[in-house]
């Protein structure tokens, strides 16, 4: 069975926005998630649960804790699936924001193979023989507190049993159209 996980970030609710783009707000709301990863920056607790009502367990809701964030979350949570270990770090300390090498390092430091990770507003999709790191930029809107380029995104990412991955990327353009692009790779580390 294929394990679907619904990506989001850097929403800053209700700082810098209101809610998250109601594009996204539809695919959130089209099925019940096995898993969905926040990449920190909720800032405030009421807004999770405007997600757990659509994950399948509540449990599978991993959220990191962002900069901005005025509640106690993990800063590194660590989860896995069908033996690949994935787990979430917002970006803090990241200089430039969203450096892959360093993210990386992070990634090895965490022992994981997938990184969720978010703090610059930029949506980010890398991927080499040893990592998967992804970004969705900012589910809302929200602006970056480095810079005044943001992308309106989010991440859905697909993981088959044969370790065949399916990465569905999001992104509202300029001129509000919904811009979907879908990449396909093999976590070719475990085969």
């Amino acid at each position: 069975m294929p394990v679907r996980i619904f990506v989001a970030g850097d929403l800053h609710i209700p700082s810098r926005a209101t809610m998250i783009h109601p594009k996204f707000l539809d695919i959130l709301k089209s099925e019940k998630w096995d898993y969905i990863v926040i990449t920190g920056d909720i800032t405030i607790p009421d807004v999770l649960k405007r997600y757990i009502q659509h994950v399948k367990d509540p449990t599978n809701l991993v959220v990191c804790r962002g900069n901005m964030d005025q509640i106690l979350l993990p800063e590194k949570p660590v989860f896995e699936i069908n033996k690949i270990r994935l787990g979430v770090f917002h970006g803090t300390g990241i200089y430039p924001r969203g450096d892959v090498t360093q993210l990386k390092q992070v990634a090895d430091e965490m022992n994981v193979d997938i990184l969720f990770t978010g703090h610059s507003h930029l949506m980010l999709i890398h991927s080499d023989k040893e990592h998967l790191i992804l970004n969705p930029g900012t589910s809302s809107g929200a602006s970056g507190g480095s810079s005044w380029a943001v992308d309106i995104g989010i991440i859905v990412l697909t993981i088959f049993p044969e370790m065949k991955i399916s990465i569905d990327s999001y992104l509202l353009s300029k001129r509000g159209k919904l811009v979907h692009k879908n990449e396909i790779i093999m976590m070719n580390k475990f085969i």
